[in-house]
């Protein structure tokens, strides 16, 4: 098993894999179908294994990049464990969130929080139009993404100052990209694919990764990809 085939390239590579996922899981590319799994899901997701709270030295590494004033564009906040964190170091933040069983969950939650309600585009990344901020942030959020070069082309055009790309790496947290090609079966972590299709745009990005215990006490790594646009 490789990584991937040495004549594709990583952002052709994510395109194939996306394209055979779908023949198997009509979540990835049926709304109707992600809709109704999280109709189900969403409820729990904060009392199942929720991966925000357990995050402590990578977002230090995102905070120390972030200014009081800074507007803050969210992409896939779910039920907003990363927003709560992150709604005290900005001024503004809008979110990205097409699924209206995860903003229902998103909006039980943050009645708590004491914090002004973030104004919502319920829409896919691909499909949002006209909107600039000073940061980006999306934390496990490009799964259903068929074409990353064009998702990540896109945040960089939109952000003025930093842009964070949450990833966590390993089953059973994050399944890799896979793909049977002339007989062979590659894979690659999500998170690397992501690194090699910013070095496809030229854009030079920071990649680290953090070990996370989450809940029910596994440990896996969990990448910090940002840059400056």
């Amino acid at each position: 098993m490789s990584d991937r085939p040495k004549s594709m390239s990583a952002s052709a590579f994510w395109i194939a894999a996306w394209e055979r996922a779908m023949q198997t899981d009509l979540r990835v590319s049926d709304d109707t179908e992600e809709e109704k799994f999280w109709e189900e899901y969403a409820p729990m997701y904060d009392e199942s294994n929720p991966l925000a709270p357990y995050t402590e030295a990578l977002m230090d590494a995102v905070y120390s990049h972030l200014a009081p004033d800074d507007h803050l564009l969210e992409v896939g906040p779910g039920t907003g464990g990363f927003t709560q964190l992150l709604a005290p170091k900005v001024g503004k933040i809008t979110l990205v969130e097409p699924s209206a069983s995860m903003y229902k969950a998103f909006y039980a939650s943050w009645q708590k929080t004491g914090y002004m309600l973030p104004a919502v585009l319920a829409e896919k990344w691909e499909d949002v139009e006209g909107i600039h901020a000073d940061v980006l942030f999306c934390a496990n959020a490009v799964y259903r993404i068929r074409d990353m070069r064009a998702a990540l082309l896109k945040m960089n055009q939109i952000t003025k100052r930093h842009v964070f790309l949450i990833q966590s790496i390993g089953r059973p947290f994050a399944g890799p990209l896979t793909l049977s090609w002339n007989d062979q079966l590659y894979e690659r972590e999500r998170a690397i694919a992501i690194s090699e299709i910013l070095d496809e745009l030229a854009i030079q990005h920071s990649y680290r990764t953090f070990p996370v215990e989450r809940k029910n006490g596994m440990t896996h790594e969990v990448a910090l990809i940002h840059w400056s646009p």
